[in-house]
């Protein structure tokens, strides 16, 4: 009997499936674009582009969860068993922030912003490598995802939680040559240490967001800057 390997099965269906987002571009030996993609690189898709940060709350979890209870329920009474597992308050929708008089420390600029800044840093980069200045690159680089959402630290504990940044933000490349492997991949998502509360994130109309999530995007160009030679691999 042949034995499959499931991984690497998972990779080829990722890697078809992001060959459909990471379209080619024309750019000149020495150059490659980057493009914003609502795309991760598992596949998993956003259902909007982030434009501002948002926020999930511990009642967020319990609404999500009496929901989950009551489709089981109804699929149970039908006969068609459990509908689904459990689930993380990482993944939840976040909700927008109100009451804020000046919106703009919530706006999240992973779309706009920072592919404008990835792409003059690549290029920058790029513009002092010989190497590179020979290649072409038929595939953009991606920024991929870029959700940032305030997500309480814990169900139990204080009665007044406190809060992390999560950005989730891949940023990937298809390889040239050979689409059955998988993307060359960044991995920026992460959370601010230590979890603060919310009277702290919303001083000065949420300053400390839009500095927080400052960090962490200049924290992801280095990665990928550093990353580059591999990233561009052929």
């Amino acid at each position: 009997m042949i034995k499959v390997n499931k991984s690497f099965i998972g990779a080829i269906a990722s890697a078809a499936l992001l060959a459909g987002c990471a379209t080619t571009s024309n750019t000149p030996p020495g150059s490659v674009k980057v493009d914003y993609s609502s795309a991760f690189i598992n596949g998993a898709k956003l259902k909007e582009v982030p434009t501002e940060v948002q926020i999930v709350k511990r009642e967020d979890t319990g609404n999500a969860v009496a929901a989950q209870v009551g489709l089981n329920v109804l699929m149970l009474a039908l006969g068609g068993g459990v509908a689904a597992s459990g689930f993380s308050k990482d993944d939840l929708k976040g909700a927008p922030i109100e009451d804020v008089a000046d919106r703009r420390y919530l706006q999240n600029p992973v779309p706009t912003g920072f592919v404008q800044s990835l792409q003059t840093a690549v290029d920058a980069r790029m513009a002092q490598d010989k190497l590179a200045q020979a290649q072409s690159f038929r595939y953009p680089l991606v920024v991929g995802g870029g959700s940032a959402q305030l997500v309480y630290d814990s169900l139990t504990g204080a009665e007044v939680p406190n809060y992390q940044l999560l950005l989730s933000l891949d940023v990937y490349k298809r390889r040239e040559s050979n689409w059955v492997l998988p993307p060359k991949l960044v991995a920026c998502s992460g959370r601010s240490e230590p979890a603060q509360p919310l009277a702290y994130w919303a001083e000065d109309s949420y300053r400390n967001v839009q500095q927080e999530l400052n960090r962490m995007l200049a924290d992801c160009q280095a990665k990928v800057l550093a990353d580059l030679p591999n990233l561009l691999e052929q």
